[in-house]
């Protein structure tokens, strides 16, 4: 399977799709409301992206991880705030 990244995580309303590349089917969709907290925590860096050559499959990899990650918890448990809840 070969996947394609596109990322616009550096706009003020930051956007990310993993398709794949063959067919066009979208595999994953982040909008700004669910990169925002993960670009604030670290959780994502935009440098990765710019520099993801030959480890395309490895990043698609770990934003599937997040995403199943982010499944089912709270914005302060996924992102780690401290705050008591």
């Amino acid at each position: 399977m070969t996947y394609q990244i596109d990322a616009w995580l550096e706009r003020k309303d930051p956007e990310l799709r993993v398709t794949l590349r063959n067919t066009g089917v979208v595999l994953l969709h982040w909008h700004s409301e669910e990169l925002k907290p993960m670009l604030e925590s670290g959780l994502l860096n935009p440098h990765d992206f710019c520099c993801c050559q030959g480890k395309e499959k490895e990043l698609v990899r770990e934003l599937f991880l997040i995403a199943c990650m982010d499944e089912g918890r709270c914005g302060q448990c996924r992102y780690n705030t401290g705050e008591k809840h």
